[in-house]
């Protein structure tokens, strides 16, 4: 036998010796009890932030972790976590310059009818010094104005509001202010954007507040801040929400109760610090966050915001005692309340156990271990070995997801990617031709050539999954449509194959993140199929901290490949609003009248069942002016084994639905391997 031939001849020798090392390094390093269901992550352990996660996986694993106060359920309906229930309230205040002022208004209104009260939803009539409280059923409704106008006959003191923007340094003078003997009668109100905005409610007259405050802040702060007067109204309206903590459910591991402190820390901590949470706006509008009762939560609104519940919705709450002491991102972690919680973590894995307060399954694992990504042969061992049961791939693992035998389960969507057409550009600014480039687009082809189908087609303006998200037709790829569309307005090819319109070429330019190669690919296959209709297409790569200042909000664009974050939130005025254009995200200069109503009336709508009808109503009016087409949304495949997880689960789950047996297909096997000997 040859050399050659003998070294030939001991390699399958020499890769059964390498699988069996790997298999003995992997039986050396999981040696766990039974009743352990071991993941391995598609990257390094996780840092563990709950108000930062850096990826899909950390982010499924924090919500093992900790709780909100309302969380989404499988259908994508806003369901209870850690409150129970919760109901809107619109509160009304006048302030009057004695107690005899506000008890003639209290008896005004003592008069009304049954069914003048029914009508207004008028629910109590309270006195507070002072102070005339209204308390009606919920806001949004006429009742509020109605009863300002019947309660001005009473000379209620006029309220005047007053700003000082973006003013950091000034702030301990501004809290000063309100405190002070002299001034804190006719401060009402006091609260601060987290770009150091000062808003001021007082009974003073504009030109006292003014003058009051100037006096006060010239010895104090230098130079003198800009101060602004914004309005002056009779009384003070504010959304209050109440929630009704569970009992069982919101408790630390300690079993000590979540209060309304641990709320508001955590609401500090994510506005001070700038977490980028999904619904900080909002936060952004929250007054005071006060205990109600034994287990009651008041959380009073400065300005009507129908989505502020939804900023609720996956925020973990924190204690307020770990706060205090603790800087998140650190190597101490924040005890959650989650039905997790974390017996240990080492450079090689993390463990979690069930938590005191979760709910007690007897079809659950006892152990939870996390364990950081492998090379593909690793995984493939493990897999095989039984020592992992679920595999979270990376792009060195995504071959394995598809060659081993294992039950597939996708996450949800969480961002999407985008064209944004500029509707004001000289080469766009007709609907039309917008939307035959739209209908020239093969998504399919896309998202199989170059995105090699990870990823999924986005629809419309809303994510999926979720019950305000309205039913809609999927785009289609229609090539002749496309060049007949365009045809129908005076673009006709010629023989060279371009577009034209008299003397003009159909050209524009697409945009895109430069040095994101999976985009430049994107925008090299759209150009080419635009040429099939006479588009001839210009791709321009950007730098990322240019794209949004140097060219999209000045207008500089035709169009641009743009990546966005999903949302809960129902309010899309700042990206689509004429309000916006120059000042805020309507980059692509949307400028419809009845578009604009649309998006106030779903912004402020409170009721969650009657968001999806102004929703669809939005989207229907949005998506007929074509000022975007939406391409991808995300998709992480995750690779379940048929051992563990024998049922075959549902399409879309997150780790917490895998883990839960009740109410999902995708029970695991009590089995899940046999006592290690």
């Amino acid at each position: 036998m040859s050399r050659t031939r003998f070294f030939l001849s001991l390699l399958p020798l020499a890769a059964l010796g390498l699988s069996g090392w790997a298999g003995w390094r992997i039986n050396q390093e999981t040696e766990t009890p039974k009743g352990t269901l071991t993941l391995q992550l598609p990257g390094p352990l996780p840092v563990l932030n709950p108000l930062a996660p850096a990826s899909e996986a950390e982010r499924q694993l924090l919500d093992l972790l900790h709780e909100p106060l309302i969380r989404l359920d499988r259908a994508g309906r806003l369901s209870p976590a850690l409150a129970e229930e919760w109901t809107w309230h619109q509160v009304v205040t006048c302030w009057y310059a004695s107690e005899v002022g506000v008890k003639e208004a209290q008896q005004l209104l003592a008069g009304l009818s049954a069914e003048t009260r029914m009508a207004w939803e008028l629910e109590e009539v309270t006195v507070q010094g002072n102070a005339l409280i209204l308390r009606f059923s919920r806001p949004g409704t006429p009742g509020p104005n109605e009863a300002l106008q019947m309660l001005s006959e009473t000379q209620p003191l006029p309220l005047t509001f007053i700003r000082v923007p973006q003013s950091v340094t000034a702030r301990p003078a501004l809290e000063a202010f309100a405190r002070d003997p002299a001034h804190a009668p006719s401060t009402q109100r006091l609260w601060f954007d987290d770009d150091g905005t000062c808003e001021i409610v007082t009974t003073r007259t504009s030109f006292q507040a003014q003058q009051a405050l100037a006096d006060w802040l010239r010895t104090r702060v230098f130079p003198l801040p800009q101060i602004q007067r914004l309005d002056e109204v009779t009384g003070l309206a504010e959304p209050v929400l109440d929630l009704s903590l569970s009992e069982k459910r919101a408790r630390w591991a300690d079993q000590t109760p979540i209060t309304a402190e641990d709320v508001r820390a955590t609401v500090t901590e994510v506005m001070e610090k700038r977490w980028p949470v999904p619904g900080r706006e909002g936060l952004r509008h929250i007054q005071s966050i006060q205990t109600q009762g034994k287990n009651g939560l008041r959380i009073t609104y400065r300005r009507t915001y129908g989505p502020a519940l939804a900023s609720w919705v996956g925020l973990p709450i924190l204690p307020a005692t770990w706060l205090k002491e603790h800087r998140l991102g650190g190597a101490d972690l924040p005890p959650g309340a989650g039905d997790w919680q974390v017996q240990s973590r080492r450079a090689t894995s993390l463990t979690l156990i069930p938590s005191a307060s979760a709910p007690q399954e007897t079809e659950r694992p006892t152990l939870l271990r996390f364990i950081p990504a492998a090379t593909a042969l690793r995984t493939r061992v493990g897999l095989a070995s039984g020592k992992v049961d679920f595999i979270w791939p990376d792009l060195e693992n995504a071959e394995v997801l598809r060659q081993e035998s294992l039950n597939q389960v996708t996450t949800p969507s969480r961002n999407r990617l985008l064209i944004l057409w500029n509707t004001q550009s000289p080469h766009l600014n007709d609907a039309n031709v917008r939307q035959a480039l739209g209908q020239a687009v093969d998504r399919k082809a896309l998202l199989s050539e170059v995105l090699q189908e990870r990823g999924r087609l986005a629809e419309g303006l809303f994510p999926p999954d979720l019950w305000l998200t309205p039913p809609r037709t999927p785009l289609k790829f229609d090539m002749t449509a496309a060049t007949e569309r365009l045809a129908s307005v005076g673009w006709l090819k010629d023989v060279s194959g371009l577009a034209k319109k008299g003397t003009q070429t159909l050209e524009f330019e697409i945009l895109f993140t430069a040095g994101n190669v999976q985009r430049q690919q994107l925008a090299e296959a759209l150009a080419w199929q635009w040429a099939q209709v006479g588009a001839r297409v210009t791709i321009t790569a950007v730098p990322a901290s240019d794209l949004v200042s140097q060219r999209l909000a000045p207008g500089r664009f035709d169009a641009v490949l743009l990546g966005l974050d999903d949302e809960l939130s129902w309010d899309h005025s700042a990206f689509w609003h004429s309000r916006e254009i120059g000042r805020g995200l309507n980059f692509a200069q949307v400028a419809d009248p009845q578009l604009d109503l649309l998006l106030e009336a779903l912004a402020g709508e409170f009721v969650p069942l009657q968001v999806p009808a102004r929703a669809q109503a939005v989207e229907e009016r949005l998506m007929a002016l074509h000022p975007m087409l939406p391409l991808f949304g995300d998709q992480q495949t995750l690779g379940l084994s048929a051992r563990s997880f024998p049922q075959l689960p549902v399409a879309s789950s997150t780790l917490r639905d895998l883990l839960n047996p009740h109410g999902s297909p995708a029970a695991f096997n009590l089995q899940m391997r046999p006592p290690d000997e």
